[in-house]
């Protein structure tokens, strides 16, 4: 077996952070984007923030001056943003919330070309009452009829991947070893005892640790 064959894939659970008092929606869309950014390993300059946020970079550099006064970010024209810590906690924060309204709205039945638009206009509105009841709702997903997630196939059962719920990084290492939703798998063999479980896979074979293998969502044949 290669070693991209044989490698185990885990991924750790995202921290959570108190968000403190409430910040203006364009606020926290900044914040956001710059985070989205730094997670794909781009650069934080104002080309890419506009870009991110569909706006003009005259806008942005506005912006960036009013968020460096608040203490979110440190900017000095013609040169790299950085994010202070704390705003570094509310983007993470933001984002973090914004994946849990798009994985809920999954479960509602939402199309997936209005997901992430709805997603974007809740997030500003979720209380952190509501938005913990979600996430414990979400601890126990809801599989639609003829859905479950990988984790739960057993050896010799095939399907197709719907959906990976995973966060960015995670989700492009996965495409890297060709898991993307419509791909078809079979299970060779789930390991007992929590153990990994080895697929096929565009014609190689991928052993996934459970955790992640929660988080693929496949229409089993």
């Amino acid at each position: 077996m290669s070693i991209i064959e044989s490698k185990l894939i885990y991924l750790g659970t995202p921290k959570y952070y108190s968000m403190g008092p409430k910040e203006s929606e364009n606020v926290e869309e900044y914040l956001e984007a710059i985070y989205r950014l730094i997670e794909r390993g781009e650069r934080l300059i104002t080309t890419n923030i506009a870009k991110e946020l569909g706006v003009s970079a005259r806008s942005v550099t506005e912006m960036l001056g009013k968020l460096d006064k608040r203490g979110y970010i440190k900017y000095e024209p013609y040169k790299e943003v950085s994010l202070t810590k704390k705003g570094r906690n509310l983007g993470k924060t933001i984002l973090r919330r914004h994946r849990l309204l798009e994985k809920f709205l999954h479960t509602l039945g939402i199309s997936r070309n209005k997901i992430h638009d709805e997603a974007c206009r809740l997030e500003h509105a979720v209380s952190k009452e509501l938005e913990e009841a979600i996430e414990k709702k979400m601890e126990k997903p809801v599989y639609r009829k003829g859905m479950i997630p990988l984790s739960d196939m057993k050896s010799g059962q095939a399907g197709e991947i719907v959906s990976i719920e995973t966060g960015h990084r995670a989700k492009r290492r996965l495409e890297d070893l060709g898991l993307t939703p419509g791909t078809e798998i079979s299970v060779r063999k789930s390991a007992p005892l929590g153990g990994p479980i080895e697929i096929n896979v565009r014609g190689s074979r991928l052993a996934i640790g459970r955790g992640m293998a929660s988080k693929i969502t496949v229409k089993v044949e």
